[in-house]
Parts: C-alpha cells; sequence; structure tokens
C-alpha cells in the first residue's frame, strides 16, 4: 500500500502528521495470511500518526482502531469487536544498525543484548514502509476466541441446537466412561 510509505527527505518538522487508508482487502489479507487467524475484517479503517525525524533516524507513532468479526467460542453466532491498534517504532539507516551492531559487539564479547537496538527498525534508501510493522501490530493486538455474551451456553453436543434460545430436550447427562459397562448390566432378582 502506498499509503504506508514515508518519504524521510520529506519529514521537515517534529510530530509531522500522516494518515493512511487499510482497506478491507488489506485486512482480510493480514488477518489471513499464513498462520491464518479465526477473525475477518469487518470493514475499512484510518491510520493516524505522526512522524518525527531525529537525523537519519524517525520516531513513527500511530493509532488505529480495526473492525473485526469472530466467532463465539461457544454458540459460533458472528460477534463484532472493535480492536484498537498502537504503533511505536524507531526507524533507523540500514548503514547506521550495522555500525551500531560492529560497536555493540566490539564492547562485548560476552554475547548479550542492547535493549535500545531492540525497537529499532532499519531501512533502506529514502523510504520507509510501514506496512510490515502495521501488520505485526494488528496480529498482535488480536484478541482470543471471543464470547457472544459472558453467559453463552454455547451448542447442545448432541443434537447441535443453540442452547441460547431454548433447551432442545437431548439427555445431556455425562456418564463416567469407566462405568458406563454397568449400564448395560441386566440383574434380576432371585425368588427364595
Amino acid at each position: 500500500m502506498d499509503d504506508l510509505i514515508l518519504n524521510v527527505d520529506a519529514l521537515e518538522e517534529a510530530n509531522q502528521p500522516f494518515e493512511a487508508d487499510l482497506t478491507r482487502e488489506f485486512l482480510d489479507g493480514v488477518l489471513r495470511a499464513d498462520p491464518p487467524t479465526e477473525f475477518q475484517a469487518g470493514g475499512a479503517s484510518r491510520v493516524r500518526g505522526t512522524a518525527t525525524k531525529m537525523g537519519r533516524k524517525v520516531l513513527v507513532q500511530a493509532k488505529f482502531r480495526i473492525p473485526v468479526t469472530g466467532s463465539c467460542k461457544r454458540c459460533l453466532k458472528t460477534v463484532p469487536l472493535d480492536e484498537a491498534v498502537e504503533l511505536i517504532r524507531t526507524y533507523v539507516p540500514e548503514a547506521q544498525v550495522a555500525h551500531e551492531r560492529e560497536e555493540h559487539r566490539a564492547d562485548d564479547a560476552e554475547g548479550s543484548f542492547d535493549p535500545g537496538l531492540l525497537e529499532e527498525e532499519a531501512y533502506t534508501g529514502k523510504e520507509i514502509d510501514l506496512g510490515a510493522a502495521v501488520r505485526e501490530q494488528i496480529l498482535l493486538q488480536m484478541p482470543s476466541p471471543p464470547l457472544c455474551r459472558e453467559d453463552c451456553l454455547g451448542l447442545c453436543a448432541r443434537c447441535g441446537k443453540d442452547l441460547n434460545e431454548g433447551e432442545c430436550g437431548c439427555d445431556r447427562t455425562v456418564v463416567d466412561p469407566r462405568w458406563a459397562a454397568l449400564k448395560g448390566i441386566q440383574l434380576q432378582k432371585k425368588e427364595k
């Protein structure tokens, strides 16, 4: 998506605002990629954020909400959700990242890492593609399978009826399988 590309040379001021449209197709592509989530896009979204240039480093901060739909984990009804997503990332030129890593290796031969480098991502050329970071943050914000309501009764294990709509009449008593064989024994009374 071209909307998710920032031109580093065009950034002039601190907290320069930017906006990008996330189409329903883009969101479905993210949610259905390998491995797929159990959610579908419920519509389009709009990313609003700021980019701050610090020398050749660029701090990107953005917040947006994505409408998604999922299936209730008990009764399988469609559940609409509106998930908040936040993106905070510092982009550093590829050459600077390589130089900092070499310096770090020379200073510390024990193999530890610098936590400050974890929030940094490299970019090449004069453009920063936010697509990968947006995809990552969307996937990280996906919740566990939803419930249509907290007291959802689910489906009958025998006939499949939605128990939220009423009882189905099936016998749902669970018999311990270790005692199930005893159910078939016919006992006869002895007459004296």
